[in-house]
């Protein structure tokens, strides 16, 4: 029975979204030869190395950032305070990061406030309103939280301790075991987190759209736009774009093993020189966590004093008039919306955790404790070939049973992700104790397994949660006209440039995800503590 239920996962929720959204790609437009000669191939192969060296530069930048912070939590950071960065979804990330640090932003408005430098916005301000830089900060606050976790989730795994006591009795310090022994181990465990980052930022369209740059467009967006001209010429475009981004995204892979392999070779040629003797370096003060916590906190503050802002001129530091006026004007059209974001985000979530447990209870039967590529396979393909092969499968109207499938092919691939530390480390033998006690396989899993992993079920369901929230393209281009979400509405008010507006429906968007990431957060807290206390 197990084995026919994570089948059918398997098969609904990332067999079936491939074959339906590989079918498109497989067949060549029908176009005229002369067709071919007039797509821009220059302008195309701009756009996609543009995109191929901003995101190899942003992998390396989450990867290395990821695991300087990482060190923290193995030294006793609680993966808890990482919940609350992964609540933001991008797009009101993004909405508040423009608010807090655009020319005319809360950032410089505080500094003239206190050192009178800017009597107006400047003109050469390092953070533009659409700009690579500004869609790397966006995409590093948001990516690096979540690679966070993957190594929250793997700590366990590894004899990290005892490592660091025999390296220490060696003459080596505790940052130098980390860099040299623990990371090495960890690499080859992210690899999927760090694929599936890598596929997120070449095909991210809703991010680009609102703060990517226009002049050279990056590769997704001009796909996409692609996609929605009605022109045979544009079709074929888009089809090749599609494949062209299929190929860097190989290539992406290609970067991420290499990146593994050099690291590898450096360290063990680093361990191969004799320590330095010198004094016991302390693990970071956190100052880099902190950073990232503060900055989510003042993107949410920026974006609720944004949102009932009245008249406000710049340079003044606070609105001198307050006003729920676009609250009231705009919550009528809002409500339907939000309605339509929470039971999607709800529903997808469910399925998306209850697939993952099933996937990962058929693992631990088969003692496989390695992450399984088959069920990252949706993160592992762009997703933007992947939606449209959708899109023109199953029509733009498709219903909202579609619409949370679509979801689900998402959800759950996160969901296995959280929860297979957690998952494969958990004692077997506590089970087989509940069935000699005459307890059914089913009674043990119930009432012995799922307890001990709450905390952890509970975050997978809050990421999912957030991982719905999130979806652009799949709401857009399956339903986006018979349940458009705050989402739908967010991108397109920011894209429009339309920030005041767009800080409404961004605080929304951001609404459900927060509660829960709070709510999954304290029972982790919690779990952990009866823990300690039943050892105790």
């Amino acid at each position: 029975m197990g084995r026919a239920l994570s089948l059918a996962v398997i098969f609904f929720l990332v067999l079936l979204p491939l074959g339906v959204g590989g079918s498109t790609l497989l067949q060549w437009p029908a176009f005229p030869q002369e067709f071919v000669q007039q797509v821009q191939w220059q302008s195309w192969l701009q756009s996609a190395f543009t995109s191929f060296i901003f995101t190899i530069g942003l992998i390396l930048a989450v990867c290395y950032l990821s695991l300087w912070l990482g060190q923290r939590i193995t030294a006793g950071l609680s993966s808890s305070r990482i919940a609350p960065l992964l609540a933001l979804p991008h797009a009101a990330l993004a909405v508040g990061l423009m608010v807090l640090l655009s020319p005319s932003g809360w950032l410089v408005r505080l500094v003239h406030s206190l050192f009178e430098l800017f009597p107006s916005p400047p003109a050469h301000w390092w953070i533009a309103d659409k700009s690579l830089v500004t869609m790397a900060g966006v995409l590093i606050i948001k990516e690096v939280p979540f690679l966070l976790l993957m190594i929250a989730a793997q700590r366990d795994q590894l004899p990290i301790q005892r490592w660091q006591t025999q390296a220490q009795s060696m003459g080596y310090s505790e940052r130098r075991c980390w860099w040299l022994v623990v990371v090495p181990a960890l690499l080859p465990r992210l690899k999927f987190p760090l694929f599936a980052i890598a596929i997120y930022t070449l095909s991210v369209v809703d991010i680009a759209l609102m703060v990517g740059p226009n002049t050279p467009p990056l590769l997704a967006p001009r796909v996409h736009e692609a996609s929605l001209r009605f022109s045979d010429l544009a079709g074929l475009e888009a089809w090749l774009g599609q494949w062209l981004m299929i190929a860097l995204g190989a290539a992406l892979f290609a970067a991420v093993a290499i990146n593994q392999s050099v690291y590898r070779r450096f360290a063990l040629n680093a361990l191969g020189r004799p320590p330095s003797h010198s004094v016991q370096q302390p693990v970071g003060s956190g100052f880099g966590s902190q950073l990232l916590l503060w900055l989510c906190g003042l993107a949410v503050l920026a974006l609720i004093v944004q949102s009932v802002a009245g008249v406000w001129f710049y340079p003044e530091l606070w609105p001198q008039q307050w006003s729920l006026e676009r609250w009231m004007s705009e919550w009528p059209y809002a409500w339907p919306l939000l309605q339509n974001s929470l039971w999607l985000a709800l529903a997808s979530a469910a399925v998306g955790v209850i697939g993952a447990l099933l996937v990962l209870e058929r693992q631990r039967s088969q003692q496989k404790k390695a992450l399984g590529w088959l069920p990252l396979l949706v993160l592992l393909i762009p997703q933007l070939p992947m939606v449209l092969g959708w899109q023109r499968a199953l029509g733009q109207d498709s219903g909202w049973l579609w619409l949370l499938w679509s979801h689900a092919a998402f959800t759950f691939p996160y969901a296995y992700l959280v929860l297979h530390g957690a998952y494969i480390s958990f004692p077997s033998r506590w089970l087989y104790q509940a069935q000699s006690l005459g307890h059914s396989p089913f009674n043990a899993w119930l009432h012995v397994l799922l307890p001990q992993l709450r905390g952890s079920v509970a975050l997978a369901f809050a990421v999912g949660v957030a991982v719905s929230i999130a979806q652009y393209l799949p709401t857009l281009w399956l339903a986006g006209v018979s349940y458009p979400t705050v989402t739908t509405e967010t991108v397109s008010l920011a894209a429009g440039g339309d920030w005041r507006m767009a800080s409404v429906y961004a605080v929304l968007q951001a609404l459900i995800p927060v509660l829960l990431l709070v709510w999954a957060s304290q029972q982790g807290n919690e779990q952990r503590w009866k823990r300690k206390h039943v050892r105790n």
